[in-house]
């Protein structure tokens, strides 16, 4: 009893000094640069070492009075341009004319936000199609033309759209492949043809020959060419262009240019039996023509379709000495993609 009476009391005291020494009279811990991952409330970060004594660099701040993400439902919603922004500091556009949050400035990469393919004349948004058509080629005028019926053609090609700022008009550029086929009532007449050249059979030297005014049928007139025009097209319910279009547009245009190709004649000799003959040649022509298309939105592109109708003349030199120019009103279907 007398020891346990002796012992209880120092343990106890043991006891209570022991955190108590800790707390007010303990030696420093060896883990001093240990940084806690929740820092208490009020605390300043500790200063870090930074390589070469380098200054800290100033941190950027939003202009004084622009509002504040105060949650992240906020967070995610764009803010209105406020005066002084970067982004409106940069394209020159307006105060508040964007969309974006305070302080952010527009991809290059992002091609449905705001942009400009002018920056010179701050001009809208530059639009790419692809198109093909078919449908009747109707030829017409004197000589070859005469004799050529009603046909067909298709094609298709590539075209450049610069919008203005309203999105509503834009110039074009177009480049394109095209086909034409027209048949022949077949009347005679007397045509040059061309004959084979002569062989020399001791040198094998070629010897040309003098073409031959024979009496003669065309049968076919082909023509492949190269297009290229420059046009104008209009919507009339709203912006054009993929970014802006949200509903069923309507669209007019019109345009020239030109044609380059290779043009190709079916005859068939009246002096031979089951005689052929072709003929071919380099052409060129100019063209002019117009358009309307319905356009529908198809969420990051638009489809559409409609109906050209274009002229142009082609001078041929196909079957001399008859002539060979032909004057051609085509009517087309068109159907194609925009983005």
């Amino acid at each position: 009893m007398t020891i346990a009476r002796v012992l209880l009391p120092g343990m106890v005291a043991l006891v209570v000094a022991g955190p108590a020494s800790a707390q007010y009279g303990s030696a420093p811990s060896r883990y001093n640069d240990l940084v806690p991952s929740v820092r208490p409330v009020g605390a300043q970060e500790p200063p870090t070492a930074r390589p070469f004594a380098q200054p800290m660099p100033t941190p950027v701040m939003p202009p004084r009075g622009a509002p504040m993400a105060e949650s992240l439902g906020e967070m995610g919603t764009p803010l209105p341009a406020q005066s002084g922004a970067p982004y409106a500091a940069l394209t020159g556009q307006p105060t508040g004319s964007s969309a974006l949050p305070q302080g952010s400035y527009p991809s290059p990469y992002y091609t449905d936000g705001p942009g400009s393919s002018d920056p010179l004349t701050r001009a809208g948004r530059i639009g790419y199609e692809v198109y093909t058509y078919t449908g009747v080629s109707i030829p017409g005028g004197p000589g070859l033309a005469a004799r050529l019926t009603a046909g067909w053609n298709v094609g298709g090609g590539i075209k450049t759209l610069y919008f203005d700022q309203s999105h509503t008009a834009a110039w074009t550029v177009d480049l394109g492949i095209g086909f034409i086929y027209n048949g022949a009532d077949q009347r005679a007449q007397n045509i040059f043809l061309r004959q084979p050249p002569t062989q020399n059979s001791l040198t094998g030297a070629l010897t040309p020959v003098a073409d031959v005014l024979t009496s003669t049928r065309v049968r076919s007139v082909r023509r492949t060419s190269f297009n290229y025009n420059f046009g104008r097209d209009v919507w009339l319910m709203g912006a054009g262009d993929t970014a802006h279009a949200n509903s069923t547009n309507w669209r007019v245009g019109g345009w020239f240019g030109g044609r380059w190709g290779t043009a190709s004649v079916d005859q068939i000799p009246l002096n031979e039996t089951d005689g052929y003959s072709r003929r071919q040649n380099v052409f060129q022509g100019v063209s002019v023509g117009a358009h309307t298309t319905w356009d529908v939105p198809m969420g990051g592109w638009v489809l559409f379709g409609g109906t050209r109708i274009e002229y142009h003349h082609d001078w041929t030199n196909l079957t001399p000495p008859l002539q060979g120019n032909i004057h051609n009103v085509d009517i087309q279907f068109t159907l194609g993609v925009r983005y």
